[in-house]
């Protein structure tokens, strides 16, 4: 059972500032804070991800390259450290001979289905083995580094389908995401206390302020972020943000979590607002097919309701206002289902009735 989503802490995004604990059953009920059964996942405080491959090439950008630098404190942000200690770019990084940069993000308007269909096959490839369970009592074991790559190659196919640059990552909070899985199995929430069992205070530490998941597993917690519809969208709109930085992942046993935390520059290539879904060709099993949202991206957004029509014959599709606010808005379909390989245009249209941005949005099947 594909499971819950739970934001329990207060957050201001823009003008909206949403409160609630509401929840989907998912996750297992044995052990944690909260009759979450099942999947569940988390926001933390300051506003609310994983999956698969061992391929170079993968998904949303393979990133790699050896800076030929040993593996210290300064590896990190665009580039890891790898199994022997070397200093390696991150994935949707590329090194140009002094430094990792961005590899080149296409133009989602000019993709075709064989090159999105391609990318999300390189990044949905499943490393051997997602945990390495430790020795026992309190040691929360490892993730294995192409688990973690895969991770963040999977979370960067999601930001790359919609015209979103890649994640940078801190290297230094993964013995602390690992101690805050650990800690899940017993306790799911961002504020476990010392009476919790395995409880360290680096580990509560990085449960404030990591993204929280149970049931889903190291992989599957992209998903559950990236697909969410309910909470006011705060872990959809976290791991979609333009210039997302700080991100690393953690798993124990059924419990994992994404640890993020500030913002680089944006990219020239980076969208004014972020869609989901967004232009061009967009995977059908990796968007919420019945609930759309936009946020901003490098430029503010107005309160902004949404237009459909099919491009071949001028047919308006109903939407439904669901959230409308500076920076962040979402709209639902209203008693329709949209169809694959039907090109649709989306309007986002301002209080004034005017029109302040248009694309056009192909839902496609890949294989």
């Amino acid at each position: 059972m594909r499971g819950a989503l739970l934001f329990t802490t207060m957050v201001t995004f823009g003008s909206l500032t949403a409160c609630g604990d509401d929840a989907l059953d998912g996750r297992p009920s044995g052990g944690g804070g909260g009759a979450l059964g099942g999947n569940a996942a988390q926001g933390a405080s300051n506003e609310g991800g994983s999956s698969s491959s061992q391929n170079p090439s993968g998904g949303g950008g393979s990133g790699g390259g050896n800076t030929g630098k040993p593996c210290s404190p300064t590896c990190t942000g665009a580039s890891l450290c790898d199994d022997s200690l070397a200093c390696l770019c991150a994935p949707g990084w590329t090194f140009d001979g002094t430094s990792c940069v961005v590899e080149p993000i296409s133009d989602p308007m000019t993709r075709t289905k064989e090159e999105v269909c391609g990318r999300l096959a390189s990044a949905t490839q499943m490393p051997a083995t997602q945990w390495n369970p430790g020795a026992g009592g309190c040691d929360p074991g490892t993730v294995p580094f192409d688990a973690q790559v895969a991770a963040l190659r999977y979370l960067n196919f999601y930001r790359w389908m919609i015209g979103v640059g890649p994640v940078q990552v801190d290297t230094t909070v993964a013995s602390a995401e690992q101690q805050c899985a650990l800690m899940l199995n017993y306790y799911f929430g961002h504020d476990p206390g010392p009476d919790v069992m395995c409880y360290t205070p680096e580990g509560a530490s990085a449960c404030g302020s990591s993204l929280i998941a149970g049931g889903y597993g190291l992989i599957g917690q992209v998903d559950g972020y990236a697909l969410e519809t309910g909470q006011n969208f705060i872990h959809h709109r976290n791991v979609l943000a333009v210039g997302r930085a700080g991100v690393w992942f953690g798993a124990n046993g059924g419990s994992s979590d994404m640890h993020y935390g500030g913002a680089y520059p944006a990219l020239a290539t980076d969208p004014a607002y972020v869609a989901h879904p967004g232009p061009g060709l967009q995977v059908m099993s990796k968007v919420p097919l019945n609930w759309w949202f936009v946020e901003a991206g490098t430029a503010s957004t107005p309160p902004l309701d949404a237009r459909v029509s099919v491009i071949a014959t001028g047919e308006l599709k109903p939407m439904t206002r669901q959230h409308h606010y500076g920076d962040f808005s979402s709209f639902e379909t209203n008693g329709w289902q949209p169809e694959a390989d039907t090109p649709y245009l989306v309007e986002l249209i301002d209080d004034n009735m005017a029109v302040f941005g248009s694309f056009e949005t192909t839902f496609i099947n890949c294989p």
